[in-house]
């Protein structure tokens, strides 16, 4: 069975969400290449150009009158990604159509304070529970939402990691580099690295920091001013905002990420494929990805002496950093966006398939444990 596909999109603009499900419609074509993928986006973006040449028909609108002209049309499902698209979508779906809806709930800002602080948004389940499937990008995610487990599929988070699992190991040239991609902002923590960094040093003297991201120039000058306080100027740059990140991580030894505030960081994915050891803090949905003692490290938020010690252990330790990147290249594989993607065709296609059918309250969609993730 062909099946006919809707993919509601907030914004076609450069970011996590974004980037990853254009990939994913990339690798749609490639596994089932009669399908018919559609995309309705709200805004346009840097990545219109992608969707334009990915997607078999793509529309740009947010006035009403077109936007119901394209749920209008015949499709088998209706994928919703972003809550924002769901309150927007949902109700002239279901007043009016028939169609089989998937919402993807991911780390918008209703699920993150919903599973991080309890917070019950009754919009927020309402909107799950009338959709035909959902899917969660952990099972702790699944978990805070009351779906019938029938209905639920957990997906993973996805990345395209195939340039960061093409890179070779690091070797005695490699330098004694930490690497943090992050974007200069206080919720990021950056300078608990700094800090710890001046720690590292009398261990590892040999031992330098490199922030990648973009920022604005007042927490770059802070970022300066403490790592000049701390002694450690010279061990601290900065990349700025870079496509190279492929590059950044080939020369480091370590990824780390202090944060206060995260879902399911991609750049961590991404140095797990390239099999480097990460140290994180234990927030959000981390632990999902990394396991404390296999994968990496997590410390908690604001814990610089441990950060520190985790660090300089993986310095001094070259053939336990070893074990943790092979550990982390083979955790990051099960996140591929083309397995990824694969699981979530196979969830559209069945919620299609139990529409024409008319199967509608026996749907039952299998659901993708951790279990099977950590296998």
């Amino acid at each position: 069975m062909n099946v006919r596909v809707l993919h509601v999109i907030e914004s076609l603009a450069a970011g996590g969400i974004e980037t990853t499900f254009g990939n994913m419609l990339e690798t749609f074509r490639t596994l089932a290449p009669d399908d018919r993928h559609d995309v309705l986006a709200f805004d346009g973006g840097i990545l219109q150009s992608k969707y334009a040449a990915t997607a078999h028909q793509l529309t740009i609108a947010c006035d009403s009158a077109t936007i119901a002209e394209c749920l209008a049309r015949d499709y088998d499902v209706v994928h919703i990604l972003f809550e924002r698209c769901a309150y927007r979508i949902l109700p002239m779906l279901l007043a009016r159509h028939s169609t089989p809806v998937v919402y993807g709930k991911g780390y918008d800002m209703g699920g993150m304070y919903r599973v991080n602080e309890g917070l019950d948004w009754t919009a927020d389940v309402t909107m799950t529970a009338a959709c035909d499937a959902v899917t969660f990008t952990t099972p702790n995610l699944a978990a805070g939402f009351p779906v019938p487990l029938g209905r639920t599929t957990v997906l993973r988070k996805a990345a395209d990691i195939r340039t960061f699992a093409a890179l070779p190991d690091p070797d005695v040239l490699t330098p004694q580099r930490i690497v943090c991609v992050a974007n200069l902002h206080p919720r990021k923590r950056l300078a608990d690295l700094i800090v710890a960094l001046a720690s590292v040093r009398c261990s590892a003297p040999d031992a330098e920091l490199r922030l990648v991201g973009g920022g604005d120039r007042a927490e770059r000058a802070r970022l300066e001013r403490i790592a000049a306080h701390a002694a450690v100027a010279d061990a601290v740059s900065f990349a700025g905002q870079t496509s190279d990140v492929v590059g950044e991580i080939a020369q480091s030894r370590i990824v780390a990420l202090p944060s206060s505030c995260e879902g399911v960081p991609t750049a961590l994915l991404e140095a797990m494929a390239a099999g480097r050891p990460v140290v994180s803090t234990r927030v959000g949905h981390v632990d999902s990805i990394i396991e404390d003692g296999v994968e990496g490290f997590l410390v908690g938020v604001g814990e610089m002496t441990t950060l520190a010690a985790r660090i300089t252990r993986l310095l001094l330790r070259p053939d336990l950093a070893g074990r943790m990147g092979a550990a982390g290249r083979r955790r990051a594989d099960r996140h591929d966006v083309r397995r990824v993607a694969a699981d979530l065709l196979g969830t559209l296609r069945h919620a299609a398939a139990a529409q024409h059918y008319n199967v509608g309250a026996d749907l039952q969609v299998r659901p993708i444990t951790a279990t099977s993730d950590a296998a």
